[in-house]
Order: structure tokens, then sequence, then C-alpha cells
């Protein structure tokens, strides 16, 4: 009866997250966005014309998109890192920067000839095939990242993530030297009925709030950067706004 109670009020206990959590979910979605920015088209939509999931997040930021741009162009794993929380990246990936065990805090010349048809390594084998890009005003690149300049020499970048799922976008953009891991998983989505499933559901309650944490970070990460402001509080627990 004792284990019978605990159960029931364990169940309910999660279900009250799971709740929670689908009701925080869609703000999670379209993080600082605002007016019509979470669903206009953007740069990159094409690619993906029938997504299962997307999500768009934005910041502004106090400097003209010429200080935004070379930041995001010289981005990538053993490149100048993504800016957000190197701790977890290096606990997933063994992640490696051109600045070391962190991510980047100046401007790599050497980092700049970014180019149609380029892989940015994304960590773990997996890398993303760089399909659009216009200097200073968006790359595509698994991810597309919009940069529109407001009045006050500001920008806005907007980020959007849209395709099937993280699980499968790492899939599809692994390597033929990726570690053995992610080969399995590759292999598991293509050939094992139920994985893609799996996956998503896998994405849904892990691989979102994760990507929302480290995507929210690396926004943060660009801002203060571009703004000329980084010294390392964000590490301390610095938290810009939107």
């Amino acid at each position: 009866m004792v284990n019978r109670t605990k159960l029931l009020v364990l169940g309910g206990a999660l279900g009250a997250k799971v709740a929670a959590y689908l009701v925080w979910r869609p703000a999670m979605l379209r993080w600082g966005t605002q007016g019509g920015e979470a669903v206009e088209p953007l740069p990159g939509d094409g690619h993906v014309p029938r997504p299962a999931f997307q999500s768009t997040r934005a910041i502004t930021i106090d400097a003209p998109p010429e200080r935004v741009w070379p930041w995001i162009v010289q981005m990538g794993i053993y490149r100048a890192g993504f800016y957000t929380h190197d701790l977890v990246e290096r606990a997933m990936f063994h992640a490696r920067y051109v600045e070391g065990k962190h991510s980047a805090t100046r401007i790599h010349p050497e980092l700049q000839d970014l180019k149609v048809g380029d892989l940015v390594p994304y960590g773990g084998g997996v890398y993303a095939t760089v399909a659009e890009i216009e200097p200073h005003r968006h790359l595509v690149a698994g991810e597309a990242f919009v940069l529109r300049p407001l009045p006050g020499n500001r920008t806005r970048l907007i980020v959007r993530c849209r395709g099937m799922g993280y699980i499968s976008a790492a899939a599809q953009g692994a390597a033929a030297d990726a570690p053995a891991l992610t080969k399995a998983i590759a292999f598991a989505l293509h050939r094992v009925p139920g994985a893609m499933l799996l996956a998503r559901g896998m994405d849904f309650f892990i691989g979102d709030p994760l990507h929302h944490y480290m995507e929210v970070g690396m926004l943060r990460g660009i801002k203060l950067r571009a703004e000329g402001t980084y010294d390392g509080g964000y590490a301390a627990g610095v938290r810009p706004s939107p």
C-alpha cells in the first residue's frame, strides 16, 4: 500500500512537471521574439518546407550588423565556438576552440572566409553545410542567423532552427570519421523501425530544452562580445536581456 502511494505521488509530480513544460514550451520556442518574428518567413525556410518543429529566438544588440557579423561567421567547434556554455559543449563533445578551452573572445581573421558549401563543425563529428550566406545580413548553416539593422546603430539578431529534429539532423550531418556513437545513432535512425519516432520524442522532452539553454546562451554571448562588454562576466552570471 505504501509503495503504491509513493508511486501515485511520484506519478502526480511527474505529470505536473510535464504539464508545466507543455505550458512553457511555446514561449521557449519563441524566446526574445517581437511582433511576427516567430512566424514570418526567413532565409533558409525553403530548405525545409515541411518541418516537424521550428524555433525562433532573437535578441537586440547595441552594435551595427558590421560588428555583429564577424562573431557569427567564425562560429563552430574547433573554430571560435558558439559563445555559450563551453563546459556543456566540452562535456558532450570534448569540444576545443581556436582559443583553447573557451569560445573566442576576439575576432580571428583566419576564420572569416566562409562560403556556400563549406562545413561548420557542430561537435561530435557532425557538420552543417553552409547553404546561404550574405555578409552582414544572413547565414544559413544548420540554423538561420538573420541580422537586421535598427536605428541607433543597433542590430536585431534572429536565429531560427527548423527541421525534423536535432537527433535526425545530427545523423544526417555525421562525417565519415564521426565517433562510433554518432555513427550508431545514424545507422539506427535509417534502419531500425520506430527509431525516428523515438528520436523525436527524446528531442521534444530533452533536446528542445537543452537546445534552448544553449541557444539563449549563444545569443547573450554574441551580444556581449559585439557590444564590447564581454569580460568573463557572462560566465559569472551576468544575463543580458533580449
